[in-house]
């Protein structure tokens, strides 16, 4: 297991809240990330390693022809 920062940023950009997972990869790390996330962008580290960064979003009924 590894360990990874799963970064919460405002709106603004700007660290809002920090925790550490531990993963398999980097993809494990992802899901914990997105899972912890209430529609905001979040970043993934490993140490110094930027892994990286999703914006969540709600969806609406008009998002569903882009998908």
């Amino acid at each position: 297991m590894t360990s990874y920062f799963i970064h919460a940023l405002d709106r603004h950009g700007e660290l809002a809240m920090a925790h550490r997972v531990q993963g398999t990869d980097d993809l494990d790390a992802l899901a914990a990330g997105v899972r912890c996330s209430d529609f905001h962008t979040i970043e993934i580290w490993q140490g110094e390693r930027f892994v990286a960064r999703v914006k969540l979003a709600s969806l609406d009924a008009a998002d569903a022809r882009n998908l």
